[in-house]
């Protein structure tokens, strides 16, 4: 059965229209718009390339950091950890002071020995959920597992074996994360998703609340482009983290879910409930799952940047 992507839209991800509507204009930039390499303190650095993935057709960019070291060394491969962003935000978000400079704090992490050096890679994502369109014309869910795994492994000493690869993603980024490990098993050794959207059933307006017509109007063509206009149920259900969840085919691979109650979506959309109710799932198929609730900790960057440590410990423990 179908049903129509206004009905959807009207409600889903007006949620995630609150990122463009109240954090979208003012305040710190939430991106860079002319970026060149960054030189870190201490050796680190992050560099910006675009390519032209076959999925896409069209140049996208990309960052990635390159510990300490890196460029001295000739011989070295390196474990790899692509992290994806969220809404509005693009491949630059995650170098700006809004959202915790964490590159810095990468290095430091390395320094410190705390993790092992390892490349993290940030593409541009666009606002694609990280999906293959219905249509075909915008295969982002390709242009990650498939093609930018392709560019990094050959134009960086980058690792090409399981172990040395892993993924992660806040918000919109934690849903794609999420599914692209679960879609793609034997790609990825972990995953790890901050603040991830999880929408449950197959009608996942049903679970959504205080809809706005603006919004509504925003996501019906942003969501149309990836699951067509009207709704196609099948592609949503190829999409859906719980169909993925309880039909488990990740083997080895290691989940960690964060959340914090004081997401500032927790009144439009059961944040909890999902998140939760994706650990279950999860467990119940047998996949090592880890799921660590804050008090009072944000949405988004503001959760990242606070578990940094915590989150890329995690993805690295098995580099």
């Amino acid at each position: 059965m179908k049903i129509r992507l206004l009905g959807l839209a009207a409600l889903l991800l007006t949620v995630l229209a609150n990122d463009i509507f109240s954090q979208g204009r003012g305040g710190p930039p939430r991106r860079i718009d002319e970026p060149e390499t960054i030189q870190l303190a201490s050796g680190g650095r992050v560099e910006f390339h675009s390519f032209t993935p076959a999925s896409l057709g069209e140049p996208v960019r990309y960052s990635i950091f390159l510990p300490p070291g890196y460029i001295g060394e000739t011989e070295k491969n390196y474990p790899v950890i692509y992290f994806l962003h969220g809404l509005n935000n693009d491949d630059t978000s995650w170098c700006v002071d809004r959202y915790g400079n964490l590159p810095a704090t990468i290095e430091a992490l390395i320094l410190e020995e705390k993790v092992p050096p390892f490349l993290m890679v940030h593409p541009q994502g666009g606002n694609s959920f990280y999906t293959d369109s219905i249509d075909g014309s915008q295969k982002y869910e390709s242009y990650i597992y498939e093609d930018l795994r392709g560019e990094i492994e050959s134009r960086f000493r980058a690792r090409k074996d399981t172990r040395g690869r892993a993924i992660g993603g806040t918000s919109m980024g934690g849903y794609g994360a999420v599914k692209i490990a679960l879609k793609h098993p034997g790609l990825y050794s972990a995953v790890a998703a901050g603040s991830p959207i999880v929408l449950l059933g197959d009608d996942p307006s049903a679970h959504l609340t205080n809809g706005s017509s603006r919004a509504a109007e925003f996501f019906s063509r942003l969501l149309g482009r990836v699951f067509g206009d009207p709704f196609d149920q099948e592609h949503w259900r190829r999409n859906s983290l719980e169909v993925l969840a309880k039909n488990n085919h990740a083997g080895s691979l290691r989940v960690l879910l964060l959340y914090g109650t004081a997401d500032r979506y927790n009144n439009l959309i059961p944040m909890e409930d999902g998140v939760r109710a994706l650990d279950r799932m999860l467990r119940e198929s047998g996949v090592d799952v880890t799921l660590n609730v804050y008090e009072n900790e944000s949405h988004g960057w503001g959760l990242i940047s606070g578990h940094i440590e915590e989150i890329v410990g995690f993805l690295a423990k098995g580099f």
